[in-house]
């Protein structure tokens, strides 16, 4: 009987034993909140770094961080990098004319950055002869054979979609991953907290004495279809914190409207403002493009804006790459539009009023 229990005895502590380390092991396992972000996560233990966006993971050992250099596929990771002091870092960029930053235009004029390609190839040699220690890309289909080719390869590819992310502070808190692996986890949680603190801020402005007495329709015909967020889409979120009582926010869904012509004039021939409108930088501009814009009454009364005052000479944006960050500057700019009394000494940033 003896020998019985202390056999029983033995192979209890032997498994305790063995399930101890385990237990010790996820006990140290460290994940990352984000309050808004719902296509990211970064997880984290005592030797490794594991982001996973989309579908897609890289892990990252601590010992090879913070990253030194990078090459980037996107001009949201331009915008990120900029945002934490870290442009020096930057060794590659594709589809260079789209690019806004005038200190990475400076460098690949230099050469100093390389140009490693377009949305459609990557110029493989060309990076694996320069190696980067990490290139950031989104998911794009087209270009899988590349980044296949590079893994294969030893270069690390981060994906980042933020893109898909439907609130105004999401795509800001993509800061977190680019604080993580190149050691500003200080300075992204101190940016966050600043744009959040200044987002909530004019919401609370606008929303306490907005009077409600204006009404917005956005974009503008693209071939014969006219797109147009629903009331899930980031756009009419902004909207909505700016009081700008969007035309179509009674409609719900992840995706775009498609609309005839006939449908947004019938729902917005009213509306007192007219924003988003992309591709012309006048009323007579607009005119030529499509006549029949210039029955709504938006445009009789001039009350038409494009976010279009920060463009290069090749038509990169500015709103499509420091905009991603700054939402609490697009909803200022939204403010001063449909709101100009509340803000009487802002100058609009990104936007700008069609003559």
């Amino acid at each position: 009987m003896f020998k019985k229990t202390l056999i029983t005895l033995l192979i209890s502590l032997v498994f305790i034993g063995c399930k101890q380390p385990k237990e010790t092991i996820e006990s140290e396992k460290n994940t990352t909140t984000f309050h808004y972000a719902k296509n990211i996560s970064i997880d984290e233990n005592e030797t490794t770094i594991t982001i996973q966006s989309s579908g897609n993971s890289v892990t990252f050992d601590k010992k090879d961080l913070p990253i030194q250099t990078v090459m980037v596929e996107t001009t949201s990771a331009i915008a990120y990098l900029n945002e934490l002091g870290l442009l020096n870092k930057i060794k590659g960029a594709t589809d260079v004319d789209f690019i806004y930053n005038p200190k990475i235009l400076e460098g690949i004029n230099n050469q100093s950055i390389l140009k490693i390609g377009t949305s459609n190839e990557l110029f493989t040699e060309i990076i694996l002869k320069n190696k980067p220690q990490l290139i950031i890309a989104n998911s794009n289909p087209v270009l899988a054979k590349f980044h296949q080719q590079l893994e294969q390869n030893g270069i690390k590819i981060l994906y980042l979609d933020e893109y898909k992310e439907q609130l105004p502070m999401a795509q800001v808190e993509y800061l977190k991953v680019f604080g993580k692996i190149f050691g500003k986890d200080g300075e992204a949680a101190q940016q966050i907290e600043l744009v959040n603190h200044r987002y909530d801020s004019i919401r609370n402005i606008i929303q306490t004495q907005g009077k409600e007495n204006i009404s917005t329709l956005v974009n503008t015909m693209f071939g014969d279809i006219w797109y147009t967020p629903t009331n899930n889409l980031l756009q009419a979120k902004l909207i909505d914190d700016a009081k700008g009582n969007y035309i179509f926010k009674d409609k719900n869904g992840e995706s775009s409207l498609s609309l005839t012509f006939e449908e947004v004039y019938t729902k917005g021939k009213s509306a007192t403002h007219w924003i988003n409108v992309t591709n012309v930088n006048s009323l007579a501009e607009m005119k030529a493009a499509y006549p029949n814009y210039t029955w709504f009454d938006a445009y009789k009364k001039g009350n038409v804006f494009a976010y279009n005052k920060r463009v290069t000479v090749k038509g990169a944006n500015d709103y499509f790459e420091q905009g991603i960050l700054r939402p609490d500057i697009i909803l200022n700019d939204l403010g001063k539009i449909f709101y100009p009394e509340l803000f009487p000494t802002y100058d609009l940033y990104f936007y700008q009023q069609l003559k």
